[in-house]
């Protein structure tokens, strides 16, 4: 019954290249054949799953089936010659043999439909026997793939253990043992399922330490993917190997470097308004391929946060004064703290304006953040949409993001990017042009903000100050 369900599960996995047709062929040999035949049957079908979920492993899932298939071959010759299988046994075979090179072949990959196996898993698990002990490992690996808590995962082993003692299994014990070192291998030791970023992490152990939850978003620079550990969720920014021009980021031992002090002054700034940092880990030594790379990525590990400005901003356009008021000045608490820490952002934009419990509003993505020499930093990295207009010269200061605040602001009010009217040399106008329930003290102070002269421009201790009062 297990190597059934097993059968069912890689149908489930391959279905772009599998038929209903295959699942009962499948089913049938598995049903008809006893012992030997039983086992490299239910082996063949364990490697077809296996190929649904491994890319990484390829080379070595062919060569294993290439090579269970040659001993078949030789086994079901001999059954042959002695009349022992009737001849509708050998032609399923052939087809079902077919079918399942062509999978292994065809297969692309994509991140391995798990839901389905949760149906089956477990209870292929319990039912394991010794007539299909290749799939105790194959079922080991999947549930712990599914994050099983190590409790269940020992309640289906002993569960299969009874049920082959109440049948009269010599070697009860056997098939939930393999079950059960296959979970423990796999539940923390599966560092990534494809060599093929940021997919290939999905299920998979981050640095063997978090679990993969789902990807979150994918960034010019960066990979976000929501993590687990002690049911607790957070998220985690991976530097990327190449952009998607392919020029090398993680790839270049000086960016790395570059990522590494930034985000390590990321961990000094403590403010409750900007979204925690808690771990940065880099490699000992640079990454030699993509393997390399995807077996122990650059990671940020961070606050989890339930959705941006930019999300709300989709669905709703603008946003009440209210509410907004109320936004601005956590944000520019927020602000205030980075900038006393001597760092600018550089990259303020609503991607980047992040919400938490209970309404809480802070910044994010500190990762193209520099530190200020001189009052001055030179950078090439902030979104142009937001950007300043000194900006152009490459240039920034504090005031900078200042700016980039105000324009944050501005389109949350109006629905507008104040940006529009300075790219094409027009002066802002009042936000109160397109809303008429903003007041004339925020009027001011926003267009205090987005002055073309960074000199002119507020600080962030000063927009802050001017907010509490109201």
């Amino acid at each position: 019954m297990s190597a059934v369900l097993l059968a069912v599960l890689a149908w489930a996995l391959y279905s772009k290249y599998v038929s209903l047709f295959w699942v009962v062929i499948s089913a049938t040999l598995l049903l008809i054949s006893s012992g030997l035949l039983a086992s490299l049957n239910t082996a063949l079908i364990g490697l077809v799953v296996l190929r649904g979920i491994f890319d990484r492993y390829r080379r070595e899932i062919l060569t294993l089936f290439i090579s269970l298939l040659i001993v078949k071959i030789v086994f079901i010759t001999e059954l042959y010659l002695d009349e022992r299988l009737p001849l509708v046994y050998y032609l399923l075979d052939g087809v079902f043999t077919a079918t399942s090179a062509f999978m292994l072949s065809a297969y692309s990959f994509k991140p391995p439909r798990l839901k389905y196996a949760q149906v089956l898993a477990f209870p292929a698990s319990a039912l394991s026997s010794l007539l299909t002990l290749p799939a105790s490992v194959v079922l080991g690996i999947l549930v712990a793939l599914l994050d099983t808590p190590p409790y269940v995962a020992a309640a289906l082993a002993a569960a299969n253990a009874a049920y082959l003692y109440v049948v009269g299994d010599t070697a009860f014990f056997l098939p939930p043992l393999l079950f059960t070192v296959a979970y423990v291998i796999a539940y923390k030791r599966v560092l990534f399922i494809a060599e093929k970023p940021p997919a290939g992490w999905l299920y998979s152990w981050l640095g063997g330490r978090y679990k993969v939850v789902k990807l979150l978003g994918v960034g010019g620079f960066s990979y976000v993917l929501a993590v687990k550990r002690g049911g607790k969720i957070y998220a985690a920014k991976i530097l990327r190997y190449t952009d998607d021009y392919g020029v090398p980021l993680a790839r270049d031992e000086k960016v790395l470097a570059f990522f590494g002090q930034e985000m390590n002054r990321y961990l000094e700034i403590k403010s409750e308004r900007i979204v925690k940092a808690y771990e940065v880990y880099l490699p000992a030594v640079g990454y030699k391929d993509l393997r390399h790379y995807m077996r122990d990525p650059p990671y940020i590990l961070l606050e989890y946060m339930r959705g941006t400005l930019r999300d709300v901003l989709r669905i709703k356009k603008t946003l009440p004064v209210v509410q907004v008021v109320e936004m601005f000045k956590q944000l520019a608490a927020g602000l205030y703290d980075i900038h006393r820490h001597n760092v600018v952002h550089l990259d303020i934009k609503p991607e980047n304006i992040m919400f938490g419990e209970g309404g809480v509003v802070k910044i994010g993505d500190m990762g193209i953040a520099k530190v200020v020499a001189g009052g001055y930093v030179h950078s090439s990295y902030m979104s142009p949409a937001y950007a300043a207009p000194e900006l152009k010269r490459g240039v920034a200061s504090f005031a900078s993001d200042v700016y980039s605040l105000a324009c944050v602001i501005y389109e949350a009010l109006t629905g507008i990017n104040p940006n529009v009217f300075v790219e094409n040399g027009y002066p802002v106008p009042p936000p109160s042009s397109y809303n008429k329930e903003v007041p004339p003290w925020l009027d001011e102070l926003l267009l205090k903000m987005l002055a073309p002269d960074p000199a002119r421009r507020p600080s962030a201790a000063e927009v802050l100050k001017a907010l509490e009062g109201r």
